[in-house]
């Protein structure tokens, strides 16, 4: 694996958006709260209204003094229907507009009509931005049609069955679903913002990629302090006896002061650090600008939590915080280990 800085397992991208939970809340109420006010300004422009239809009802009858048969009673009321429906007498009903009517002119002719089977009876159905106003469209295009005159209905008669008294809401955006579609819309930008927000994020949440950068290093992840002590006196053990002269560097990335009070070292010691420290006796210590000099030790203890430095010793312990760790400490950790040949590498990752 070649470790970058977008290096990513999922295990590590689903602990780190996990771990950033607060950011989530915040973007989420912040998104909400501007998606949610556009809503409203949006909904109160009336862009997002409804369409609503009201139907009235008349009966159409031909002239008394005509008998006529099943087919002739059809035909009249096909011709009926179809010449009430047509524009022409569209522009009339138009023509019929007054200037104390809610409507205008162009409103009125938004209605269509029906025949219902097996009767004489036509339905009116109209069609306007509000209930109230579908209602009141039905019900002119009702009253013009039952005045109409004897030739517009050939002779025949309109009655008034049913004025339109309720509407139906036929579609459009209502303001709820608009008010639901921004809510999801700030959840998903939420979890983008978050996702972004890990991936770029500098810190490795996931110690596996540490391990899969040092491929031959040993690994030791200790639960506890004490835990902590017995590795080291540990791999101290295992210095001692394949080597007869100890030279080792520990590199602390992070709690320098915390972790030198757990170390248990014998020999003579360099700690490299610009902290103000007491320095038990057998440790002594340097600034960090002097790591590279001339220095008679057994043990170099190396201060990286400001900046990355490191000694050149061939038996390298590197301490990292396992929530702390970042891939720039670790990219620059590879470029300086490649100057070190003959190399044995220690990796601790404290939890």
């Amino acid at each position: 694996m070649n470790l970058s800085v977008h290096s990513h397992s999922v295990k590590g991208l689903l602990k780190g958006m996990l771990n950033s939970w607060r950011l989530f809340v915040a973007t989420f109420v912040v998104l909400t709260l501007i998606l949610e006010a556009g809503t409203y300004v949006y909904s109160r422009r009336g862009v997002a209204t409804n369409t609503y239809s009201a139907t009235s009802k008349v009966l159409l009858t031909p002239n008394n003094k005509k008998t006529l048969d099943g087919g002739s009673l059809q035909l009249y009321l096909n011709t009926e229907k179809a010449m009430i429906g047509s524009e022409s007498f569209a522009n009339y009903v138009s023509k019929q507009v007054t200037a104390k009517e809610k409507f205008s002119k162009s409103e009125v002719t938004n209605y269509q009509i029906e025949s219902e089977n097996g009767t004489s009876i036509l339905s009116i159905t109209a069609t306007a931005n509000s209930a109230q106003k579908a209602k009141q469209i039905s019900n002119f295009v009702l009253e013009v049609v039952a005045n109409a005159s004897s030739e517009q209905l050939q002779g025949g008669n309109a009655t008034v069955v049913e004025t339109a008294e309720t509407a139906k809401v036929l579609g459009g955006q209502s303001n709820r679903k608009l008010y639901v579609v921004a809510g999801l819309m700030a959840v998903i930008l939420s979890f983008m913002v978050l996702f972004i927000r890990v991936y770029f994020d500098n810190r490795i949440y996931d110690f596996e990629i540490v391990k899969i950068a040092f491929p031959t290093a040993v690994f030791y992840e200790p639960a506890d302090e004490n835990e902590f002590k017995k590795n080291i006196a540990r791999i101290f053990k295992g210095i001692k006896q394949n080597e007869n002269t100890v030279k080792t560097d520990i590199t602390i990335f992070d709690g320098f002061s915390k972790i030198m009070g757990l170390l248990n070292v014998e020999g003579t010691t360099n700690v490299y650090s610009n902290q103000k420290l007491a320095m038990p006796e057998g440790m002594t210590q340097m600034s960090l600008d002097s790591l590279y000099e001339q220095h008679d030790a057994n043990l170099n203890v190396i201060d990286a939590t400001e900046k990355v430095a490191m000694g050149l010793s061939e038996t390298q312990i590197l301490v990292f915080n396992e929530n702390d760790c970042t891939k720039k400490q670790v990219l620059k950790v590879l470029q300086e280990l490649k100057q070190i040949s003959n190399l044995k590498l220690v990796v601790i990752g404290l939890k």
